[in-house]
């Protein structure tokens, strides 16, 4: 049995990875682990002010909301197809760490992921989740790019 980590973000370009890992790559008796790193960052107003409960409350319901789209429509996929897997979802974590720790945890065998196509001048600063990955991950990562 090999154990599979797809992270997904909700862009195409992860839609992507996901779909060609499940054509060219998934067997019968995997298991597939969808993992999705919410990165949100609460807004609670200025210091010394009284924070605003229903606006944080409203920020962390739409996070989840957008992390249960992402994760429960790929899921909803593994079904379908009769493929085993389960989700992770973590918060509070840069991406790319969020992946390593789950890679780390779940004992995959192999992560699965998309690319932005960041230039050179945006990864340099923004940075890349992929080239992170890549570099720390202690298993082989795919880096699945969309064709143009």
């Amino acid at each position: 049995m090999r154990k599979h980590l797809i992270a997904l973000d909700g862009n195409q370009q992860s839609d992507y990875a996901f779909k060609w890992y499940l054509e060219h790559f998934n067997r019968p008796s995997d298991v597939v682990v969808i993992f999705y790193c919410s990165q949100f960052q609460l807004s609670v107003g200025l210091p010394g002010l009284a924070v605003n409960v229903e606006s944080v409350s409203k920020q962390v319901k739409e996070a989840l909301q957008k992390a249960d789209a992402i994760t429960l429509g790929a899921n909803e996929v593994l079904k379908s197809k009769g493929i085993k897997g389960y989700i992770i979802i973590k918060s509070g974590m840069k991406p790319e760490d969020g992946v390593l720790a789950a890679a780390d945890e779940e004992k995959v065998d192999q992560i699965f992921m998309g690319t932005r196509d960041l230039g050179t001048i945006q990864r340099a600063f923004i940075g890349s989740v992929s080239t992170q990955v890549v570099r720390n991950a202690k298993v082989p990562v795919t880096i699945v790019k969309m064709p143009h």
